[in-house]
């Protein structure tokens, strides 16, 4: 048998695994504490400054961005071996895999914190509150898989590695910070720039275990080399 055929029947084997595997990972996420994810940054940061008459005052934003929602929504469209290698002596294969999944509907992250300023007896605080919305959510990874070769063809192990997120969009709404409106656009631009970077590559480590995890708990699984 050829290692197209091999890797045909493999993805065959997977494809019907596929139903349990998502079931898996739906387990593997809340378990790991990841829907919701009670926290996830927190910081301060100084965004502009602000005139309080007898002085202008640098204004600092303590935020704290927490209970990202809808990761257990991640489901995988499709896990598929894309190269196979056999062994000397034809008893194993290995290979790479590739994964795609969605998130369907989106992600939401709650937003909150205080903005201060102050110089003197004057002493301005505003609480912050908003969220954040990530949609159109996709996640694309490669990997590895082993199987063996017996009197089955055996997937015995599957595993992925650096997933990247994709997404269509990510809105930002604070809501009115009083004395400190005028920072508006400039914080909600910062709270932008953290999920775009640190926050994305939080996600994209958290899910990582959690796709290992419920690969892990559905193979090994074989199928008839008839």
């Amino acid at each position: 048998m050829s290692n197209n055929q091999f890797q045909d029947l493999l993805n065959a084997l997977i494809k019907v695994n596929l139903p349990a595997l998502n079931t898996a990972l739906v387990t593997a996420i809340k378990y790991k504490g990841l829907d919701p994810m009670i926290h996830v940054t927190s910081g301060s940061k100084t965004i502009g400054s602000i005139d309080l008459g007898i002085c202008t005052a640098e204004a600092v934003a303590s935020y704290e961005l927490d209970n990202l929602n809808g990761l257990s929504a991640l489901s995988i469209n499709s896990l598929a071996i894309t190269s196979v290698t056999a062994t000397p002596d034809g008893s194993a294969l290995h290979g790479k895999v590739q994964l795609n999944a969605s998130i369907v509907p989106d992600l939401g992250i709650h937003v909150g914190g205080s903005f201060r300023a102050g110089c003197g007896f004057i002493k301005p605080s505003v609480g912050i509150g908003g969220s954040v919305t990530i949609s159109s959510v996709t996640v694309n990874a490669t990997g590895d898989f082993d199987a063996t070769i017996g009197e089955q063809l055996c997937l015995t192990h599957v595993s992925v590695m650096n997933p990247g997120l994709n997404y269509g969009k990510i809105k930002v709404d604070i809501d009115g910070l009083g004395i400190f409106n005028g920072l508006l656009h400039d914080l909600e631009d910062f709270i932008l720039g953290q999920v775009k970077g640190p926050i994305i590559n939080l996600i994209e480590g958290a899910v990582t275990p959690a796709f290992n995890s419920a690969l892990n708990g559905i193979f090994p699984q074989c199928t008839s080399l008839a």
